[in-house]
């Protein structure tokens, strides 16, 4: 399996730019001897203090984690649940990408919602301000396969005050978005 991961180059960029180009890439998580793939299929774009849904509005672990180096993992708990995002753009400019759902390529999971992935895969707060760089256990890398799709964006998911950009993107017709 050629590892093929993602520079840091990628994810310095726009969160909105990362967000789309992220879908159809191929996180790996390595438990043990198993290497559990799939294809992210929905992701959802935020940004600093003046987007409504930001954990960059709060002060504290969650705003100072969006400001750190393009590539750091934030987790953070909602409704019981575990979210994995991924920091991006310059260090000092709040920006970070959800997952929202995947696409298990080589294991049988519900992975169609941020929660039910990360307990597919078993991402918890361990990997909190830790670089996906660094990472052996979890990585994103590009699909060698290089699937065509239509990306559709709508408003992100779950917000009662969003900004007016459409900042939730994923594949066109995937059984395993969360919501359609």
């Amino acid at each position: 399996m050629s590892l093929n991961k993602l520079s840091k180059d990628f994810f310095l960029r726009d969160a909105r730019h990362v967000a789309k180009e992220l879908l159809g890439k191929i996180l790996v998580r390595k438990l043990g001897r198993k290497i559990l793939m799939s294809k992210i299929v929905e992701t959802e774009a935020y940004f600093d203090e003046n987007d409504p849904g930001s954990r960059a509005r709060q002060t504290g672990d969650l705003r100072k984690t969006m400001l750190m180096s393009a590539g750091t993992i934030l987790v953070y708990g909602v409704h019981n649940n575990w979210l994995v995002n991924f920091v991006t753009n310059k260090e000092g400019k709040a920006e970070a990408v959800l997952l929202r759902a995947l696409e298990p390529l080589n294991f049988n999971s519900n992975c169609s919602g941020p929660g039910l992935l990360t307990k597919a895969i078993q991402i918890n707060k361990n990997f909190h301000k830790k670089s996906i760089f660094n990472q052996r256990d979890l990585w994103i890398r590009n699909n060698e396969k290089e699937d065509k799709f239509e990306i559709f964006s709508t408003n992100r998911i779950g917000l009662r005050k969003d900004l007016p950009k459409k900042l939730r993107f994923y594949i066109k017709n995937n059984k395993f978005v969360s919501k359609k």
